[in-house]
């Protein structure tokens, strides 16, 4: 004989998990693949083998941050009393204009670049406090800029608060964040056999600088100006973009991460083609491309250097535990009696 029963299952739910932080028109993709390997390709520097293995997902913004987004930082920095350019930039699509930043109408997305470190670290500590404009709102969050000292007796050296914050919601990439968000393809040797690129652009070949419609990247092209290279929208390359599908890791600024070049708390790590960068790769060995996993550039996180910009990594949503009841009418024991 069968009996017809009614089952109450207890079982995981979304009731308690944490939404992700706020888009703020970052476009964020997700890194997932958790627990990929490590780079294993050739690398003259010794710098990133075995390294952007990642073992958590993350997010990170389609593109650098544009001049739009920008000016909104400058203009709540600016009503907090902080002074007026202090976190600047050398190019960017805007002004000062009677007291506040102004963007014109089709320069929203125009790259920003000449961010020192810790001017972007100012800017994630604003996204984590909700776009306040307190000016506690700009010190802490992400990064403790009271850190932000230089060691005493040392023209270099610095006390910079290396990563970010416990419970940070936007943040700096690591260097593995960032190599594995520009070179890893989860699916380079076919479905879910992934692999690494040489180059950020889901290849083994450096993009072709160019304009729009001609070229790939505005890293490489010969500018008649840096002007003219920073008025290249970010965006305008669509074709151009990682595995993940991430814009613009080549071209627009040198992207800021994290990582202290050789452990050393002076010099910060970039990775990436600025705009209307030169490169020389293959044809002299001893200059080539920072398109390639591998090769790297920075400076000191306090030094505004043309080329450095940065795009924003953040959380994803926390899973949390709460209790799912699920009916289930069917006929799932059988029990004969003889």
């Amino acid at each position: 004989m069968r009996r017809a029963v009614i089952v109450i299952v207890a079982g995981a739910a979304n009731a308690d998990a944490q939404p992700a932080p706020a888009d703020y028109g970052f476009k964020f993709i997700t890194i997932g693949d958790v627990g990929n390997p490590g780079y294993d390709r050739e690398d003259l520097f010794g710098h990133t083998s075995g390294r952007g293995g990642v073992d958590y997902e993350f997010r990170i913004a389609r593109t650098e941050i544009t001049s739009e987004q920008f000016a909104e930082f400058q203009n709540a920095y600016l009503t907090a009393g902080q002074p007026v350019g202090s976190v600047g930039a050398y190019f960017w699509g805007g002004y000062f204009d009677d007291g506040r930043y102004v963007v014109p109408s089709g320069n929203e997305l125009l790259p920003v670049s000449g961010i020192n470190w810790r001017g972007a670290a100012v800017i994630c500590n604003w996204l984590h406090n909700g776009k306040g404009t307190d000016p506690a709102d700009f010190t802490s969050g992400a990064y403790d800029t009271s850190t932000f000292t230089r060691v005493p007796g040392s023209n270099v050296l610095v006390n910079d608060q290396a990563t970010r914050s416990p419970g940070a919601k936007y943040w700096i990439p690591s260097f593995d964040e960032w190599l594995k968000a520009a070179h890893w393809d989860p699916d380079k040797n076919g479905p879910g056999e992934g692999g690494w690129w040489l180059f950020n652009n889901g290849s083994d070949t450096q993009p072709i600088g160019g304009l729009p419609g001609e070229g790939e990247t505005t890293a490489g092209y010969d500018f008649a100006s840096l002007g003219e290279a920073y008025a290249i929208p970010l965006e305008a390359y669509p074709s151009t973009r990682t595995p993940w599908g991430l814009l613009d890791t080549s071209g627009g600024g040198a992207e800021w991460t994290e990582e202290w070049l050789h452990g050393t708390p002076e010099i910060r790590i970039a990775q990436g083609n600025a705009t209307g960068q030169q490169i020389y790769w293959p044809d002299d060995p001893k200059s080539f491309s920072p398109d390639i996993a591998w090769s790297i550039s920075g400076t000191n996180p306090n030094i505004n250097l043309l080329e450095f910009s940065f795009r924003i990594a953040s959380a994803v949503p926390a899973p949390g535990v709460g209790v799912m009841i699920l009916a289930c009418g069917g006929f799932i024991s059988t029990r004969r009696r003889r």
